[in-house]
Order: C-alpha cells, then sequence, then structure tokens
C-alpha cells in the first residue's frame, strides 16, 4: 500500500504531501480542481511514460516521491516481489522530470531505470483508467490476471520450469545430433583426403629429384653435346689435354733426371694425367648415360603437377602434407558421440515432454473452467455497475501445427513456457455489437466499472494481489441507486486491498475511510496553485453537501 506522496512542480502543484491510510480513499473536488494531477503524479511513481509538459511553468523539474508499505502483503504475494525488496518492510521510490524531458527514477536511494521501475511496481499498486498506464489494459497481461483468479500461479511456475528443463534437453539433444552429423560429414572428408594422399605415395625429398630428373630430360641433347665436347677437349686428338699433358711429361721426366728436385712436381704432372684420364672415362660414360625419353619426361610432369596439387590442397611443402596425413590419421581416430548418448537425451527429452504436456493439459482445462466462471463473476457485477447489457469473454489464443506442438482434442497446439494458450478479455456494453478488446470497446467510464468488475471477482476467489488500486473515470456517466451500487461495491474491494477513488459522487464520498479534496487557490503573487487536503469531521460532511449541491443543480 501506499503511505505517503510527495508531489512537487507537477501542472499547477508547487509541493504538496499526502498521507495515506489503508481501506476506501476518495479524492473529490471542482471539475478542473486538480485531482488529475494526484494519478499523474501516482503513475510517474509507478514508472509511467515523463513528459516534461507536466513541469509546473518556471521551474526547472518535477519531482514525485512515493512510499510504499509492505507490511501487509500476502506471503503469496510477496513471493513475487523484485529481489531487492524482499527482505524490505517499506520503499520509497522518486522520479524527476526535467524541463529538456530527460527522466531519472531511483528506488531506495538507488538509480534504476524507467522499465524496472515498472516491474518492481507491477504487483504493488495498479491504475485503473481509460489513459493510465495500467496492465488490463494490455492483452499480454490477460492470462496472467487469468492464472491468479484461477489460483493457478504455482502451478504455472512449475509449467515454466518444465518448459525450460525440456527445452534445455532437447537444445542438448539438437546440439549432440548436429555434432554427430557434423563429424561424420568431417570424417567422410578427412577419409577421402587420407586416400587421396596415401595413393599418391608421396615421400619425402622426391619433388627435388623429380625437378632435377626434368632439368635433365629437358636438356638431354645439349648435355650430350657438351659431354661430347668435353670428351673431345679432354683426350680426342693430338691437341687434346691429355695429349698435351703427356707431351709435357716426357719434356718433365727428362728434366728430373737430371736435377732431382723436379721429383715431385712430376708426380704431380702424372697424378693430374691420370685423374684427367679418369675425368674423360667419366664424361664418356656420363654421356652415354643421357637418355632423349619424351615419355618419361611427360611422366615426371604429371608426378609433379599431382604433387602441386597436393601441396597445394594439403601444406606448401611434400613434407607438410605427409604432416597432414598424420594429422588426418589422429583425426579420424577421434570417436563420434555413441548412438547410447543420443539414445538417453532423447528419451529424457520425452520424458520431460511428456511431463510438460499432462501439466499443460491440466492447466488448458482449469483455465477454460476458470474463464466461465469469470465470465459468470463479471456478468452478475455489471448490472450493478450501469451496464446493464454488456457482455464479457475470456478468449483463448492458441497456434496450431507450429512447431514445438502437443497434441490436444485432436489439435497439433504449439505450447511455449506459460502453456498451450493466450488469452484475451473481449467486452461490449451494447447487445447486438461484437465483441471486441477491452481498450478498443469501452469508454472511459465503463472501462474503469468492467475493471471494478474483475478486481470483484478476482475479490470472489480471494486471490487479488495489489496493495493499492487507484480508480479514475468509474463514476463517469452514473448516479442514484447504480451510484450506491458502485460505492458499495468500491467499499466491498477496499476491504481486501488500498482504493482510491477520483470521484464527483457523493454516493462514494459517503462510504470512505479517508476523504481528501484537490482545489485551486491563488497566491498573493497571483499565481493559480493547487492544494490536496485531508478532509476531517465537519468538513468531510460540508465537502459532501457541495457535492450534493452540484448533483442538484
Amino acid at each position: 500500500m501506499i503511505k505517503r506522496l510527495e508531489i512537487e512542480n507537477i501542472a499547477l502543484v508547487e509541493h504538496e504531501v499526502i498521507e495515506f491510510d489503508t481501506g476506501l480513499s476518495t479524492l473529490t473536488g471542482e471539475t478542473g480542481g486538480g485531482k488529475s494531477v494526484v494519478v499523474t503524479s501516482l503513475a510517474l511513481a509507478l514508472g509511467a511514460r515523463a513528459d516534461r509538459e507536466f513541469i509546473r511553468h518556471g521551474a526547472n523539474q518535477a519531482r514525485v516521491v512515493a512510499q510504499f508499505s509492505l507490511e501487509d502483503m500476502p506471503p503469496a504475494a510477496r513471493k513475487k516481489l523484485d529481489a531487492r525488496l524482499m527482505d524490505k518492510a517499506s520503499f520509497t521510490v522518486e522520479r524527476i522530470v526535467t524541463a529538456s524531458g530527460q527522466s531519472r527514477a531511483r528506488l531506495n536511494g538507488e538509480s534504476i531505470t524507467v522499465g524496472e521501475l515498472r516491474g518492481v511496481t507491477a504487483d504493488i499498486a495498479e491504475i485503473l483508467s481509460q489513459h493510465a498506464s495500467q496492465r488490463l489494459m494490455d492483452d499480454a497481461n490477460h492470462l496472467s490476471f487469468l492464472d491468479r483468479f484461477a489460483g493457478l500461479e504455482t502451478e504455472v511456475e512449475q509449467l515454466t520450469e518444465r518448459y525450460h528443463t525440456w527445452h534445455h534437453t532437447a537444445a542438448r539433444l539438437r546440439q549432440v545430433q548436429r555434432q554427430r552429423e557434423q563429424l561424420i560429414k568431417e570424417r567422410e572428408l578427412l577419409t577421402f583426403q587420407r586416400q587421396e594422399i596415401e595413393q599418391a605415395d608421396l615421400h619425402s625429398g622426391e619433388e627435388t629429384e623429380l625437378e632435377n630428373e626434368r632439368r635433365r630430360l629437358d636438356s638431354a641433347r645439349e648435355l650430350m653435346t657438351g659431354a661430347a665436347n668435353v670428351e673431345q677437349l679432354l683426350g680426342g686428338d693430338d691437341t687434346s689435354v691429355t695429349t698435351l699433358l703427356a707431351i709435357a711429361r716426357k719434356e718433365l721426366s727428362a728434366m728430373a733426371r737430371v736435377d732431382d728436385r723436379l721429383a715431385d712436381k712430376l708426380k704431380t704432372l702424372e697424378s693430374a694425367e691420370l685423374e684427367l684420364e679418369e675425368l674423360r672415362r667419366d664424361i664418356e660414360q656420363y654421356g652415354g648415360s643421357i637418355e632423349d625419353d619424351p615419355a618419361r619426361l611427360d611422366q615426371v610432369n604429371e608426378r609433379l603437377a599431382e604433387i602441386y596439387h597436393l601441396k597445394k590442397k594439403y601444406g606448401s611443402t611434400a613434407q607438410a602434407v605427409l604432416d597432414r596425413l598424420a594429422e588426418i590419421s589422429r583425426e579420424l581416430d577421434t570417436k563420434l558421440p555413441p548412438d547410447e548418448q543420443i539414445a538417453e537425451l532423447q528419451t529424457e527429452t520425452q520424458q520431460h515432454l511428456d511431463s510438460y504436456a499432462h501439466l499443460a493439459q491440466e492447466i488448458s482445462t482449469k483455465r477454460e473452467k476458470a474463464a466461465r466462471t469469470l465470465r459468470k463473476e463479471v456478468l452478475k457485477h455489471l448490472p450493478d455497475l450501469a451496464i446493464p447489457q454488456g457482455d464479457f469473454i475470456c478468449e483463448f489464443i492458441r497456434e496450431f501445427d507450429n512447431e514445438p506442438t502437443i497434441e490436444r482434442n485432436g489439435d497439433n497446439l504449439t505450447f511455449g513456457p506459460h502453456g498451450l494458450e493466450q488469452a484475451r478479455f473481449l467486452f461490449t456494453a451494447n447487445p447486438g455489437e461484437p465483441l471486441k478488446s477491452l481498450s478498443k470497446t469501452a469508454s472511459g467510464g465503463e472501462l474503469s466499472r468492467v475493471l471494478l468488475a474483475l478486481k470483484l471477482a478476482e475479490k470472489q476467489q480471494r486471490t487479488g494481489g495489489y496493495g493499492l488500486m487507484v480508480f479514475d473515470e468509474v463514476d463517469t456517466g452514473i448516479g442514484g441507486q447504480t451510484a450506491i451500487a458502485v460505492a458499495e461495491k468500491l467499499k466491498e474491494l477496499s476491504a481486501q486491498a488500498q482504493v482510491l477513488v477520483i470521484t464527483h459522487l457523493h454516493q462514494i464520498a459517503r462510504l470512505a475511510d479517508q476523504h481528501y479534496v484537490a482545489e485551486k487557490a491563488i497566491t498573493k503573487g497571483g499565481r493559480t496553485l493547487i492544494k490536496v487536503d485531508r478532509l476531517e469531521g465537519q468538513q468531510v460532511e460540508e465537502e459532501i453537501d457541495r457535492m450534493l449541491a452540484i448533483v442538484e443543480d
């Protein structure tokens, strides 16, 4: 419940502090007297969109501070509190809007985003009117309302847990299956690569040998011609090197017989003569061994092309290709995920799905029953709320044949973390008109009264979770006995929750536990201000007398 609301520089409010209490509170005042400023300020404290137009003229910023108490919150509702509030008896929200349009929010003095603020206050307070930002104006929140009405919140939490357990296991199964399929494809490729390299029968150094052989084969005729020329120069005729050396050896031998100091030189010359003769014979043999073999040259070129192809795919050198072959063999030794693992995951996934499906079916059945009960309860209240021929249903929205699905009553229903369906509240105030979504069909007053009927139905089930409910425009277009009926229903609702009603009806004001009035005043400086005061005793009677006078006019 809200304990205190401080409003600073919003619209025509300079600075006001309002203290609240339990039960039914009413806020009255002349039309245009400033009642909406309180609703606007409360909405800001709950995370509504901020607008710099809210700021009082001449001020740099607007500020709202709201203090909420959590002491009387039921245990079931407390379980859903934001973690930052779990151990708190109360909390304070501060919202600031600057003239530049920027908005800041704090929770117990710590910065918080506006989105986080909406989440924190979602189950603590709600404003029910056509224009306020409140949950039942959003179809996405209707299923959670129905679940709360049906007392299914614990079961839905279990269902969500089962869904996530199934989803996690199914994802793991898909991962292992993809991994196995990928490994099978990779192994097929690796097997092909290993066969390709092994069939090539490559060995280290082969490429160098083949390149040398190709150069010889490419130059066979030039090599044979060169060998013949060298052989001719070394010993082919009288002018050859060996002939000339023989002559030189004879001359040096004669000289050595005279001077024995030349004996060593003679040996050197004789040795050179023998080596040159051996070289000549080697060149002769070399020349005879050279083949001019175009067929062999083609073979060598083909083999080098094969090696180049392997190098292009597997490594920059023949040795790198061989290293890649060894690596491929090691990779092929890696075992595939066993079939047993996949089978176990398939079984586990199916078990989790069956568990989820069983509970989802039960919840769907209970939701359908609760939807009928909710319709009955709402229709029971609508005539008392000046909507005598209105109609209301809870429509279920289901998707079919869009994986993942569960079979129910012959249909394949798509499922999610919250079950097999979404829900949407449809309403019409006029017989013969089609039912449409609440926010698209009801007028301001009608909508507030339909929301009141929903809250009364929720109270009937003792499942309501809001600490504060603010009703604006609930009295639009009603009076007399209908106004008395509405007042009594608001009073009935206030036994369960803190209720604040902005109203023009004395019938509602008479039943209030606390009565506040908003009115305009002119300052000495000539400026208009809005003041909000809590009335006591005779002041209450005087305000009700004023409201009666308005009715009589």
